[in-house]
């Protein structure tokens, strides 16, 4: 089934995918520094190249930044750039290097003790991310480490879908298609495994409720909480961060409070929205603000893009 994916799709799309797996070879080998040196340098060319991305990444650092100067965003602009072009070179090893070379690339992790005393009570555990640093070396983490399944976005392009998948999953963690729905998930949490879910991105106002996300609201998907309520199964925070340098990738996992979930769906986004924006401030040159995260608003609030 793979390979038939692989092979599918428009010319052009199979023409990308085939470009995409030459650099991730091309680039697997590099040593960090070199390869840390080069995606900012990328990053920077992307910038000048992609004017429309630019103005999101200025209206969401506006957004969430409102107390810093014009000079200061302009400063973190640029440097998100450069991570955004680090995170783009790290495919190579994350997903190319022979696996234990891959994962010695994880330099630091804590907290995750405190999964394995949750995952221990046998109610499972889910683990939730937001597009941070490189978030695909934790997937890699996490598949060697416990059984777990990620619920993630199918590409348009379906030898591209392949070859994130097998990337992915090479460590033994598990893809999910969210157009599957919450029931596969549920199963899982039944079998006292682990899921992963990436909560940072603008839902469907029809699937969504508001919360705040750095004090401005945020279409946030409710389905931390409604999963978490069926048997109170603990929930963590998981954020990559890149260290100086090409030196490596540290990772962390934040406990929720006792009192999530509540029951109430504004009440259990905001506690999630305020975790990732606690972590994203830790390093908010290494967040995706590529994203049109504030795309949807309440009325009669006008969308900010």
């Amino acid at each position: 089934m793979t390979k038939m994916r692989d092979t599918a799709g428009t010319r052009g799309q199979r023409l990308g995918t085939l470009a995409v797996k030459g650099l991730l070879r091309w680039t697997a080998p590099w040593p960090d520094a070199w390869r840390s040196y080069c995606g900012g340098w990328l990053g920077l060319l992307a910038m000048t190249a992609v004017p429309k991305t630019r103005r999101v990444v200025d209206i969401n650092l506006e957004i969430a930044f409102p107390d810093w100067s014009a000079t200061q965003r302009l400063q973190l602009r640029r440097r998100n750039f450069q991570e955004l072009g680090r995170t783009a070179l790290e495919l190579g090893p994350i997903w190319a290097r022979p696996l234990p070379k891959a994962l010695e690339m994880v330099r630091e992790v804590e907290g995750a003790e405190a999964v394995d005393r949750a995952l221990a009570l046998g109610r499972g555990v889910i683990l939730f991310t937001a597009h941070l640093g490189p978030w695909e070396a934790a997937v890699l983490y996490t598949g060697q480490r416990w059984p777990i399944t990620g619920m993630y976005r199918a590409l348009r392009n379906p030898g591209m879908d392949a070859l994130m998948r097998r990337g992915r999953e090479r460590s033994g963690a598990r893809q999910i298609n969210k157009e599957r729905g919450i029931r596969p998930l549920c199963r899982l949490l039944r079998k006292k495994e682990v899921i992963g879910i990436l909560t940072d991105q603008n839902v469907d106002p029809r699937e969504g409720v508001f919360a705040p996300f750095f004090a401005y609201p945020a279409c946030t998907t409710p389905v931390l909480g409604r999963l978490a309520a069926r048997d109170q199964v603990p929930v963590f925070g998981m954020f990559a961060y890149r260290l100086p340098q090409g030196s490596g990738f540290r990772i962390e996992f934040v406990p929720l409070p006792d009192s999530f979930p509540s029951g109430d769906a504004v009440a259990d986004a905001t506690t999630m929205n305020a975790c990732m924006e606690t972590a994203i401030r830790k390093a908010p040159e290494q967040y995706w603000w590529v994203h049109r995260r504030f795309k949807d608003q309440p009325a009669p609030r006008e969308r900010p893009y």
